[in-house]
């Protein structure tokens, strides 16, 4: 019985999976409005009687492809962060965000692009629900770039949040210009990197520190 059961729960989690990349899909191709429960159904070869078993409607099923893509893009990333230990340099953290998100985008691409077509479309709930998710997220890796600008420095000019914007928007806008026989997702990150180290870091000093004066004995 309980074999049966874990078979029937395994079965019902790759249909729920097929259903949520189809649509992710038919979102970022055609647009939120355009596409019905009935589209979606076709693509995935079952009767729309038989989609309303996994979700109710079409609200719930693009917010949970909204959810997908940024807590995914999220989770990846604070596990990349946290495997470095404590005590981790916050250039090295920025750097484990980077290669995490970018390899997320690409490895999960229809939840990914999906959010970035579809947010603009969405019904006014769903998207402040997922607005506040993106916060939370941009909260999580503003607080690593605060870090850097506490220990190592920011070059003069360089401000904090609009590094982080620029950042993610380059990373997030590569699923529109990748091309799988040039470099890997893994290699554009470390290009951004590169890019935010010679760049937005402050210069390191050169030379021995300066040594303090003696105060007068006189």
């Amino acid at each position: 019985m309980a074999d049966g059961e874990t078979k029937t729960l395994t079965k019902s989690q790759a249909t729920r999976q097929a259903i949520l990349h189809a649509a992710a899909g038919l979102f970022h191709e055609k647009g939120y409005a355009a596409v019905s429960l009935r589209d979606i159904a076709d693509a995935v070869g079952m009767k729309t009687g038989s989609l309303y078993f996994h979700f109710d409607s079409k609200e719930g099923l693009v917010e949970e492809i909204l959810t997908l893509g940024t807590q995914g893009a999220m989770e990846a990333s604070m596990a990349a962060v946290g495997a470095l230990g404590d005590g981790a340099d916050p250039v090295d953290k920025l750097e484990a965000v980077f290669t995490a998100h970018t390899c997320f985008l690409h490895d999960a691409e229809d939840f990914a692009s999906g959010n970035l077509k579809m947010l603009q479309q969405v019904p006014p709930a769903i998207r402040e629900r997922h607005v506040r998710q993106e916060r939370a997220y941009a909260d999580y890796v503003s607080r690593i770039i605060d870090e850097i600008s506490a220990t190592h420095g920011l070059a003069p000019g360089i401000d904090a949040s609009i590094l982080r914007m620029l950042t993610f928007g380059a990373m997030n806008w590569s699923i529109s210009w990748y091309d799988p026989k040039g470099r890997t997702p893994r290699q554009i990150a470390d290009q951004l990197m590169t890019l935010v180290r010679r760049g937005a870091l402050a210069a390191p000093q050169s030379g021995p520190p300066a040594r303090s004066k003696k105060p007068s004995k006189v």
